[in-house]
């Protein structure tokens, strides 16, 4: 009986150790599953005894789960995101890796700096998505900078996620901030708000939105064009001017049980085989040994600009434009209707204040710059919207963006009425 026990004894504990060794490592990825599930599998077919799971999160789902206990089931990160990979770095949750010095000369202005914990192995661009049919058939031209998307041509033909959802649309946000200034910026970003037909729920889903014919144009990363482009020809792609690149960042995870294969991984990605599968497979991405597309650009972010006031502008995006998507487009369709009319100058006047009172935000180019108005969402996190400080805050928001826009339609109500 007892050698009966000691075999079952062995036999479990070698079935504990194959299970053990069986445990697939875990990509914790901004990106689709789809986009970069074809380049691991040629991983794999390389080191068959090595699995993999492939989970999608957005930036702030992203974080919160590495935060819970059982975190170290997420092995690796790969994401489009500086912002996100900064947050898990001051937050202890990252590891030191073997590749971080890898970087291209060319690009290094382009990256963050994570004390190597953190390498990039890709990059790509961003511009408009659109579709060729679509815009046919309500006789649009092709547009190719963020100003055009502000014509009221565009009026409810377009679509783009949010700061909120999507790291890269945050660093788009970022980008035109930092290219127009505060002021501006969100200026252009609200008349872009009042011709959006619906927002997107992950960045991806733009991409796919006009694929399917449902809107003409929306702001993308350049891979899932070049995706949807292989499959559809209607479908088409141009680089907004003075826009950023967006490396594509990979660190493995403080608490990872399996850093030897994780590193396999990275080593396979920087390696001259996983380079040029960058381009044939469904990520889609610009190698280390392809500058072409960084030489066309010199526009860097101010990266400590980009940290500090993420949370601000994320939040800020939602509710100056997310939450009252609605309200915004009927303002700009009877701000629409009032530019096509002979108006008398008193009234043309009423109309340019109307404009004023629907492209303004409520958050001064100031404090938008003051450490300490930026360390109010800064600091709050992923769970900022529970801090009552910032709950105060985002009430006076509301109620601002608010009374602008009801300003505006009164004046608008005035002018039709004469």
């Amino acid at each position: 009986m007892s050698r009966f026990f000691l075999f079952l004894f062995f036999i479990s504990i070698s079935t504990m150790a194959l299970a053990a060794k069986e445990k697939p490592i875990v990509i914790l990825t901004t990106f689709s599953e789809d986009s970069i599930s074809q380049i691991i599998s040629k991983f794999q077919d390389i080191n068959p005894k090595i699995n993999v799971d492939i989970i999608f999160r957005r930036n702030r789902s992203a974080i919160r789960l590495l935060e819970r206990e059982n975190s170290s089931n997420v092995d690796i990160i790969i994401s489009s995101s500086s912002v996100l990979f900064h947050e898990l770095e001051g937050k202890d949750k990252l590891q030191l890796i073997e590749n971080e010095n890898q970087t291209p000369d060319w690009l290094k202005p382009h990256i963050l700096e994570m004390s190597g914990k953190v390498t990039a192995f890709a990059y790509s661009g961003f511009g408009l998505m659109y579709n060729k049919e679509y815009l046919k058939s309500y006789h649009l031209p092709i547009p190719h900078t963020w100003k055009e998307l502000s014509d009221a041509q565009y009026f409810s033909h377009l679509t783009m996620s949010t700061p909120t959802r999507s790291g890269t649309t945050s660093l788009m946000v970022e980008n035109i901030l930092q290219n127009y200034g505060w002021d501006k910026g969100w200026q252009l970003l609200m008349k872009i708000g009042g011709n959006i037909a619906f927002i997107s729920s992950r960045s991806f889903g733009v991409s796919e939105a006009v694929s399917q014919g449902l809107i003409g144009v929306g702001p993308v990363i350049d891979n899932y064009a070049i995706n949807s482009k292989r499959s559809f020809n209607y479908i088409d792609f141009n680089y907004i001017p003075h826009s950023i690149l967006m490396p594509t960042y990979i660190a493995i995870t403080k608490d990872s049980k399996a850093k030897k294969d994780s590193q396999k991984i990275i080593d396979f990605l920087l390696s001259e085989q996983g380079q040029k599968l960058l381009e044939t497979t469904s990520i889609t991405k610009f190698s280390l040994a392809q500058p072409e597309l960084a030489k066309k650009t010199r526009v860097v972010l101010n990266k400590a600009l980009v940290y500090d006031r993420d949370g601000l502008i994320s939040l800020l995006f939602d509710q100056a434009i997310t939450e009252q998507l609605h309200q915004l487009n009927i303002t700009w369709q009877s701000i629409y209707q009032l530019e096509k009319q002979a108006l008398s100058d008193e009234n043309q006047r009423k109309l340019e204040q109307i404009k004023r009172y629907a492209t303004r935000v409520p958050v001064s180019a100031s404090q938008a710059q003051s450490k300490d108005y930026l360390a109010l969402f800064t600091h709050a996190g992923a769970a900022r919207s529970l801090d009552p400080a910032v709950a105060e805050e985002v009430r006076r928001w509301q109620q601002a963006l608010n009374d602008n826009l009801v300003r505006a339609n009164q004046l608008i109500n005035e002018i039709n009425q004469e």
